[in-house]
């Protein structure tokens, strides 16, 4: 990942990707008599769908790339596959006959298998793999053409797999793409694309511009209504913060714009502007127990779960437009809703007990609320239980490289998880099974029994129910033993200005639905 340009820096880029873009509205009261939609992102590290790591990778290669199944309000909905079966260690897709390539080859069961083996070949650094196969599994992926269908078996049961194929890091790339892998990643192969949009040009670090494909007819059926008409060109600008960006949205040099909650109100009383508050990142408290760390004693990782007040986390991250985990996820993940897990109060003579005079590296990244308030908020409450905290709040991509690279050099972090997988076995995966040196995704080198029971009981499971119920088990076993502390689940906030929507279904945080009213 790549860290943001400063605001000055970026302003200035954005001045200049403006008067570049050639676009035909001005003004904030301007309607559809533009084929052009311009939107935020911030700055994507590859044009490679596999290996996407952030927001913006998985933005763009949703733009470019059709997965094999897609989210929606109610549920699953036919992407590139029109019928699927699945066991918890087979799926089953039948491939759709009437979709091709942006240089027109035909996508078939043997494209789609091809791209599938790139995406789970080995050692390809891609973060996705494990979350869309399951941990320990190598995919065996066969194509029948004749049959129109492609089968992906594993050896050990991940009931998600189907779910997975939803994720934009799994789109199907193209033979010209397969062909070229470094130019797929540098954005310079042409054919790649089986999605709606072709890349047309780009600036690194300042706009991405996209044209819809002339002969693209493969778009989903969704139970969902989604009106208007797809923009035939679509421009993302990198956007410095949320200030800069409601400004934009409404002087009318961007059309729909990722904002905070602190800028919200800006648009209130504005006709015709809209603003959507979409349910998005799951936070949770993340403890470096390894030996040597602090936190390998539970004691003080309870203290440090009792000196925070969940509310008031959510109060300072999200203006209260977020909502307090019951879980490891939102409500909207599966087997989330009714769930009972029992997570303690705050107890600040408790904590202050544990951890008068402890010393903790707190280590987060600055998109928990803006410039990462929420981090500054839970080191304050450190602090105030007689800790000495030292607070490294930082962009993402440091962020990440010290979580996983440099274990000697934090002690807890506040775990910002997308949950593309819209499943509890994703932060699960980060809370159990094999460390990040292992090959796995145990960031904390978590070694709880009862949690890794539960979790293997529940990808076994072929009952919902069942399943549901383990993997509750499974969170309650980790809160039980303060290995976690659920926070909150943020909120993505979209503005958008008049004659233009956007849609985010199913909690599908990588496929907002850009249209032009009609």
């Amino acid at each position: 990942m790549k860290t943001r340009h400063g605001v000055i820096a970026a302003t200035l880029a954005l001045t200049v990707a403006f008067a570049t873009a050639g676009c035909t509205t001005t003004g904030g009261d301007a309607t559809a008599s533009t084929d052009t939609i311009r939107t935020t992102i911030d700055i994507p590290a590859t044009f490679d769908p596999t290996l996407a790591t952030s927001l913006p990778d998985f933005l763009l290669a949703r733009t470019s790339y059709d997965t094999l199944v897609r989210r929606d309000s109610g549920g699953l909905v036919p992407g590139l596959a029109t019928t699927w079966t699945s066991t918890p260690t087979q799926a089953v897709f039948t491939i759709r006959t009437d979709a091709t390539c942006s240089d027109g080859t035909k996508i078939t069961p043997t494209v789609v298998k091809n791209s599938l083996d790139y995406f789970a070949r080995p050692n390809s650094g891609s973060t996705q793999v494990v979350y869309t196969f399951g941990p320990g599994n190598t995919p065996t992926i066969t194509a029948d053409d004749a049959a129109g269908t492609v089968t992906v078996d594993i050896a050990s049961p991940w009931p998600y797999m189907v779910d997975a194929m939803s994720v934009s890091s799994s789109g199907i790339i193209c033979p010209a793409g397969l062909a070229d892998p470094a130019g797929l990643a540098a954005g310079t192969v042409k054919g790649s694309e089986s999605g709606p949009y072709a890349l047309k040009t780009f600036q690194p670090g300042v706009s991405y511009d996209y044209t819809l494909r002339d002969d693209y007819s493969a778009w989903p059926t969704w139970t969902s209504t989604v009106s208007g008409s797809p923009a035939k060109n679509l421009t993302y600008t990198v956007s410095p913060d949320s200030t800069a960006t409601a400004n934009l949205v409404l002087g009318g040099q961007l059309d729909v714009g990722k904002i905070q909650a602190t800028t919200r109100d800006r648009f209130q009383g504005q006709t015709g502007y809209n603003v959507t508050v979409n349910p998005f990142s799951d936070s949770y408290l993340v403890f470096n127990e390894r030996e040597g760390s602090p936190f390998a004693d539970e004691a003080l990782r309870k203290g440090v779960i009792q000196a925070i007040d969940r509310s008031m986390f959510g109060n300072v991250t999200s203006q209260d437009t977020g909502t307090v985990l019951t879980s490891l996820g939102a409500d909207s993940v599966s087997c989330v809703s009714g769930s009972t897990i029992d997570i303690p109060s705050q107890d600040v003579a408790a904590a202050t007990a544990a951890l008068s005079g402890k010393k903790i590296r707190l280590v987060a990244p600055t998109i928990v609320g803006p410039a990462g308030a929420g981090n500054e908020y839970i080191a304050e409450a450190l602090r105030a239980a007689g800790a000495e905290v030292d607070l490294t709040n930082t962009d993402v991509g440091s962020w990440i490289t010290t979580v996983v690279a440099k274990p000697g050099d934090w002690d807890m972090t506040v775990f910002a998880d997308l949950n593309f997988l819209g499943s509890l076995a994703s932060p699960l995966l980060n809370l159990t099974g094999p460390t990040i040196d292992a090959g796995g995704t145990n960031y904390g080198a978590v070694a709880n029994p009862t949690a890794e029971a539960g979790f293997a009981t529940a990808n076994s499971a072929t009952d919902e129910s069942a399943r549901c119920a383990a993997l509750d088990e499974t969170v309650q076993a980790l809160v039980s033993r303060s290995d976690t502390l659920p926070l909150l689940n943020d909120a993505f906030i979209y503005a958008s200005r008049p004659g233009f929507t956007v849609q985010m279904l199913g909690g599908a945080l990588d496929d907002p639905l850009f249209r032009i009213a009609k």
